[in-house]
């Protein structure tokens, strides 16, 4: 198979099996009309020079199956779910409160005025910061951007799938890109693997190597949430080498003591924010 096929092989089977996402259930909320949405109103583009895929929140407000699918989730059955149903619902989740809360607080007033905002920090404040702050219902029950993430991380009484990290996304350029799909309880283990794929194929925001320096700069959500990749895999280097795309920067990576560095992070918004002050 070659050294990046089988290790892939390994690390994804791994995955699957020690936490049960190989196992198909039907019972999940059903998330086709957030994937017409996110099908519809989210392109490949770049901002900042940085290939990102692109969010129009504008058309995403004129949606109706943006707001159905925000009624269908504060009604959803999510007590009892099976490990591929939580990755693929919760995934769902957060990338859905995330856009509504830059629809929900578009602008931001201050002493000079009213204008857009820049960045999803923009929204709340020191003491009432935007990821603790009221995003949506889920099952009647109020949840946060935090809360969903801090359940994804510890999907108790399953175990993480670092690979998550790939595919939440907290409205902003550095951040992986939302999929232009919705997550599904049948393909949430190929999709998971194809979004960290993807993202650290992005030499701008992902993944790059300097082979002359041997130096590997990766995203920061690599460092933020290095103990979760330590514990999957060893190391943060073991855990990104089945998802490089490229054999042979892979083998050199696996063959070298590689230095890690990391990209600043850019908040901006990944789409302009429909602001009408």
């Amino acid at each position: 198979m070659g050294f990046v096929a089988t290790t892939l092989f390994t690390v994804c089977v791994s995955l699957a099996l020690g936490m049960g996402i190989l196992a198909v259930d039907a019972a999940a909320p059903d998330f086709s009309l957030w994937s017409e949405v996110v099908s519809a109103h989210i392109k490949p583009g770049e901002m900042a020079g940085v290939p990102v895929n692109v969010v129009n929140y504008s058309a995403i407000v004129a949606d109706s199956n943006f707001n159905a699918t925000l009624d269908m989730v504060a009604k959803a059955k999510v007590a009892e779910l099976t490990r591929n149903e939580t990755y693929a619902t919760f995934i769902n989740i957060y990338n859905l409160f995330a856009i509504s809360m830059i629809i929900q607080h578009p602008c931001e007033k201050s002493i000079t005025g009213c204008h857009p905002i820049k960045s999803i920090k923009d929204i709340g404040s020191i003491l009432s910061p935007v990821w603790s702050m009221t995003a949506g219902v889920v099952g009647s029950t109020k949840k946060s951007l935090d809360d969903v993430e801090n359940f994804l991380r510890d999907p108790a009484p399953f175990k993480e799938d670092p690979r998550l990290h790939a595919c939440i996304v907290c409205a902003s350029i550095s951040c992986p890109d939302v999929r232009q799909e919705a997550f599904t309880v049948e393909k949430i283990d190929e999709q998971m693997t194809d979004q960290m794929t993807r993202f650290l194929a992005n030499p701008k925001k992902g993944m790059s190597l300097d082979r002359a320096s041997k130096t590997l700069t990766l995203s920061p959500i690599f460092n933020w949430f290095s103990g979760d990749f330590v514990t999957a895999a060893g190391s943060v280097k073991a855990f990104i080498l089945p998802f490089i795309s490229d054999a042979d920067t892979a083998s050199f990576i696996h063959e070298n003591d590689v230095t890690l560095a990391y990209f600043d992070y850019n908040w901006n918004l990944n789409g302009v924010p429909p602001c009408h002050c």
